[in-house]
């Protein structure tokens, strides 16, 4: 699967739970947003086990990719230098359990999705060639 496809059901499964999320917490908390100690939210919704086992599935550079580009359309940097803040992701989760667990919980997931992939279009970079490997000259 190209990362595009992997990011755009990334974007549809977490748009599926904040929206199910937005629907049910206000019919079971009578101070939402406030929840109480002791109030129950639900059960998750099915698109939560469906994110998680996605997720779990994939290679460890596109679990770090995943976060790299939540990163960047949550503004924290921007294209210019992609391999460098990609190394830097990688070494923020030791491990791609830790980037899943993140992603997973990040509500505007979606949001920050979209918007990483409008900074890639901006600058021109495709998200199914995306490459964090140094390129040799040839020389």
């Amino acid at each position: 699967m190209k990362l595009s496809e992997t990011v755009a059901e990334v974007i549809a499964l977490t748009t599926a739970i904040r929206n199910y999320w937005d629907t049910e917490l206000p019919k079971r908390h009578p101070n939402y947003p406030v929840v109480s100690p002791g109030e129950d939210s639900g059960p998750p919704p099915p698109e939560q086990a469906k994110l998680r086992t996605l997720l779990a599935s994939l290679p460890e550079d596109e679990i770090y990719t995943l976060a790299l580009l939540m990163y960047l359309g949550r503004g924290d940097f921007r294209t210019d230098d992609l391999a460098a803040h990609f190394e830097t992701v990688k070494k923020r989760f030791a491990r791609p359990e830790a980037a899943v667990a993140q992603l997973m919980g990040k509500a505007p997931l979606a949001d920050y999705l979209r918007d990483g992939l409008a900074e890639l279009a901006k600058s021109g970079i495709d998200v199914d060639h995306l490459a964090f490997t140094p390129v040799s000259s040839g020389s």
